[in-house]
């Protein structure tokens, strides 16, 4: 089945090119490259040490989105100020909503070569719509720009391909909203296979909120990937609500004295969800800092999966980096895997990293309903205060109280059961 489902990928996306006139020869041509690096690499399998917990091939749509934007689409809900958006719709970048706040500007789509893994390339191939957006020189926003990649019923069954690459000049400070959604999330089913990539120059400062409310049968690969100069600093935060399977790609390059980044994440998973996040942390140079917060809440049958890989070079003398994995189980059939990971080649760092998997304490439990509290009341709202301990590393206040949303929304709805 992954076989063919390979092959269907690689003929389809050849069609997808002759299709792609409206881009330059040359990126045409990088285009056939990374359709023949796909058809080399192929699916990743349980075979492959990084994808060992997920089984990737088995739902995906073997067919592409590639019609244009329609005029009559709205604005979609969510957007925090609608001075700054930046909207696709079916992974095609929709010109006629989007807007770009002052110090903001569309530059050429990105030529490359070199690419995280087989997604990555896969996405480069069938990008129809890719988009490069420039924050100039010294902008500083105080409000977030929001993006939004919303899926509607024409691209059931087809994977919708995002390409976004943001690139942040000295001494700019933005905050973004990337969030991932579609028109009925009960019953339509597709493949998103997102990437976003970020390139701060120095003492640049960026913050990135990723949240996944996808069709709840939807399948999402998403690839964030960040390149910190000197004294940059870059923040993640992946909020993940479950659907049949997810899996976001978290890689980030400190590349020179001085560049700092956190890099949290929640998942909260029911029923039979499936959320896998891999991480990748990169010291390349002295006196480079990360520090990272994942945390899992599993009820249900749901299998979550958190991978954390800190990789200190030999020059990164002086480094520090912190890493912490703590999940909740509420079913004794929900399932989590996790392994974090030090890479050390250096001998003068500050190093830690730990893993935690526990249940909901039984006092606290009877603590609140001695208090007049339901007992699943009670439940909830230890569940929400182990959740907020990631939500609180927002910076942004729009973004913070929109996410605090969405959590209780979850929490509070029908299918989140304990």
């Amino acid at each position: 089945m992954q076989e063919i489902i390979q092959v269907e990928l690689f003929k389809n996306s050849e069609a997808v090119l002759k299709k792609a006139v409206h881009l330059s020869p040359s990126y045409q041509a990088a285009m056939k490259n990374a359709q023949l690096n796909f058809k080399i690499l192929g699916i990743p399998s349980k075979k492959s040490e990084d994808w060992k917990y997920t089984n990737i091939a088995k739902n995906l749509s073997p067919r592409f989105y590639e019609q244009k934007v329609s005029l009559n689409q709205d604005v979609p809900k969510l957007i925090i100020d609608k001075r700054g958006m930046i909207i696709f719709n079916n992974g095609i970048f929709n010109q006629f909503l989007s807007v770009l706040p002052e110090g903001c500007e569309l530059e050429s789509p990105e030529l490359t070569s070199d690419f995280y893994d087989t997604f990555d390339t896969l996405n480069f191939a069938v990008a129809i719509s890719p988009l490069t957006l420039k924050i100039k020189k010294n902008t500083t926003l105080d409000f977030p720009i929001t993006i939004v990649h919303l899926i509607d019923e024409t691209a059931v069954n087809k994977m919708v391909s995002p390409r976004l690459t943001i690139k942040v000049e000295d001494h700019a400070q933005v905050s973004f909203l990337e969030y991932f959604t579609s028109s009925n999330n009960s019953t339509l089913q597709y493949t998103t296979n997102a990437v976003t990539h970020f390139f701060l120059k120095q003492n640049s400062k960026v913050e990135h909120v990723k949240i996944q409310l996808e069709a709840q049968s939807a399948i999402h690969i998403g690839l964030t990937n960040a390149n910190v100069a000197r004294d940059a600093s870059f923040q993640s935060i992946t909020l993940d609500f479950g659907i049949l399977t997810s899996r976001h790609n978290l890689n980030i390059d400190l590349n020179d004295t001085g560049a700092i980044t956190s890099a949290h994440g929640l998942f909260v998973l029911k029923k039979l969800d499936h959320a896998d996040i891999f991480s990748t942390i990169s010291h390349k140079l002295p006196q480079t800092t990360s520090d990272q917060l994942f945390k899992g809440i599993l009820g249900g049958e749901s299998h979550g999966v958190f991978t954390g890989k800190i990789l200190i070079l030999k020059d990164a003398q002086k480094s520090a980096s912190s890493q912490l994995n703590k999940n909740l189980i509420l079913s004794k059939k929900a399932h989590i895997d996790t392994r974090p990971q030090l890479l050390v080649h250096a001998d003068d760092v500050k190093c830690s990293h730990g893993a935690t998997v526990g249940q909901l304490s039984k006092e606290e439990e009877f603590y609140l309903e001695s208090r007049g509290i339901s007992a699943e009341r009670a439940k909830k709202m230890l569940c929400l205060g182990f959740a907020m301990d990631v939500l609180q590393k927002i910076e942004n206040s729009s973004i913070k109280l929109m996410a605090e949303k969405l959590l209780l929304d979850n929490f509070q709805g029908n299918d989140f059961e304990i």
